[in-house]
């Protein structure tokens, strides 16, 4: 099992220190944290004096941000030629195809379409029971709700993707010279279809990414009398603060920096990934962001 580890920032080179055999850099969540062109260099240049191989983590994007994405292909091209691109936005998949060959895409996990909700973990678990609701009016009579089993087919589904368990999308990530897709390590479970020698996948971990948005709800949240849907600019407060929120229906604290919400799962099962194409270990050593 091949090991990388996830670095957004180039401070966090501390981490990456022995044992990893791959190194990923860059932002998958915001165009706004686009490394510069000398961290890029410095970061290649750190995993090849440490014969790790090298792969650029990039965000979606609009427009602006691939026009800010391009340098940092032209770059990678110049000085890490066979490098490998995670993409997490069509259109950058297209781009690279297009005009960087040499570069090998990744399907990064904001594309693999997993079902990331925290609260599956409870409902997978759940064991049959009955309950007896009685009824208040003496006219009608009391009644039992039974909770059922997950179906199989249901906690498959739950725990895969379209991406990972459908052939046809198989067949379409092929023909875009995709043969490696990201995932996270869900906390509920893992289930993969992936066609054998044809496609693989690492499983980032411990922070399971759950949802994002281009709206960040930490823009501005230290601006006195602001609104944060009318705060605009952007002064990167994620790299500031970060929030931890709780509640009773999530069985799994989740952790909020920047338009990005996380929680965590250390547990691996080594095995059962090996068994199911899994052939790389992603860590993260700081919420990546």
């Amino acid at each position: 099992m091949e090991k990388a580890i996830l670095i957004s920032k180039i401070c966090h080179l501390k981490y990456a220190d022995t044992g990893y055999g791959r190194l990923y850099f860059g932002n998958e969540f915001c165009q706004r944290l686009l490394p510069s062109l000398s961290d890029l260099r410095r970061a290649v240049n750190f995993a090849d004096q440490k014969c790790m191989g090298f792969s650029l983590v990039t965000p979606y994007v609009t427009n602006d941000g691939l026009l800010a994405l391009k340098p940092l292909l032209k770059l990678l091209k110049h000085i890490k030629p066979q490098s490998e691109i995670v993409i997490n936005d069509w259109g950058v998949l297209n781009f690279i195809n297009r005009e960087y060959p040499c570069f090998e895409p990744v399907l990064g996990r904001l594309l693999t379409k997993q079902k990331r909700c925290p609260t599956l973990v409870r409902l997978l678990k759940r064991t049959p029971s009955a309950t007896l609701i009685r009824n208040i009016d003496n006219q009608k009579k009391d009644y039992f709700v039974f909770q059922k089993n997950i179906p199989g087919a249901l906690d498959a589904y739950y725990k895969g993707s379209n991406v990972s368990s459908v052939p046809i999308i198989h067949s379409f990530l092929l023909t875009r010279r995709i043969k490696r897709i990201e995932i996270d390590n869900l906390a509920h479970g893992l289930y993969l279809e992936l066609p054998k020698e044809k496609i693989s996948a690492s499983v980032y971990f411990p922070y399971v990414y759950i949802t994002t948005t281009f709206f960040c709800p930490t823009a501005g949240c230290d601006k006195n009398k602001k609104s944060l849907l009318k705060y605009k600019l952007c002064d990167k407060t994620c790299q500031r603060y970060s929030f931890t929120l709780r509640h009773s229906s999530m069985p799994k604290l989740v952790f909020l920096k920047g338009n990005t919400q996380f929680y965590k799962n250390s547990k691996l099962f080594i095995r059962k990934f090996s068994k199911m194409g899994i052939n790389r270990l992603v860590y993260e050593p700081e919420i990546p962001i």
